[in-house]
């Protein structure tokens, strides 16, 4: 129970770090990028929206942006395909900052939080089902944030995070931009509707991720 106290501090202290520029600006973005104004905000920007959607897609790794609002806004300015590759390409910058940021800084800090014993657990963890809890959170609200910053702790490796990180970006980029795209006659409904798939996501995730360890053979 001790370790498990001890993981649950370092996740809570992940969370709370990431919620500090939440709880001082986030209700701005959050207002300013509700539903359909995502594509007016994007709109604006002339030749400078995907620069724009880049950034605050990659801004959601501690800013509360509906991301998937903004990635379907991408596919009907730049189509299914342009506005796919920028999706992905944005959800791929997004996760690679949060794990690159953490392990340069952050081991250390996890080891004197969580101790050697349990962070030899985490590490354990993202050997096993590292792969695919990264490729499959990046379509769920908040849970990406704390995967790839609790991979770069564990020093998750290089190769593996970047393979992971690549599938399920190019996966979630490139959905919400096609369904983005065919959506032209009403935006507004397509925008929202972008904004809750994620939530609806979260069940098939966690099935998905029992069902993996159910089905590893034990010792």
């Amino acid at each position: 129970m001790t370790g498990i106290v001890r993981i649950g501090a370092l996740v809570l202290l992940i969370m709370a770090a990431l919620a500090i520029p939440a709880l001082l600006v986030g209700h701005r973005y959050d207002a300013l990028l509700d539903g359909a104004k995502a594509l007016e905000v994007l709109r604006a920007q002339g030749v400078w929206a995907w620069a724009m959607a880049v950034g605050l897609i990659c801004a959601d790794l501690v800013i509360p942006i509906p991301s998937p609002a903004i990635m379907a806004a991408l596919g009907l300015i730049y189509g299914a395909l342009g506005g796919g590759l920028i999706a992905a390409a944005a959800s791929f910058l997004a996760a690679l900052i949060g794990y690159g940021v953490c392990r340069l800084i952050g081991p250390g800090a996890a080891k004197w939080i969580a101790g050697d014993q349990e962070i030899g657990r985490l590490t354990g963890f993202f050997e096993r089902y590292g792969f695919w809890a990264i490729a499959l959170s990046r379509w769920l609200p908040a849970v990406p944030e704390v995967l790839a910053c609790l991979a770069g702790m564990t020093k998750m490796t290089v190769s593996k995070f970047l393979a992971s990180n690549l599938i399920g970006s190019l996966g979630v980029g490139f959905a919400y931009a096609w369904f983005g795209s065919r959506s032209e006659s009403n935006p507004a409904a397509a925008l929202a509707a972008a904004v809750i798939l994620p939530y609806l996501a979260l069940p098939l995730f966690l099935l998905i991720f029992a069902r993996r360890k159910s089905s590893r053979p034990k010792a």
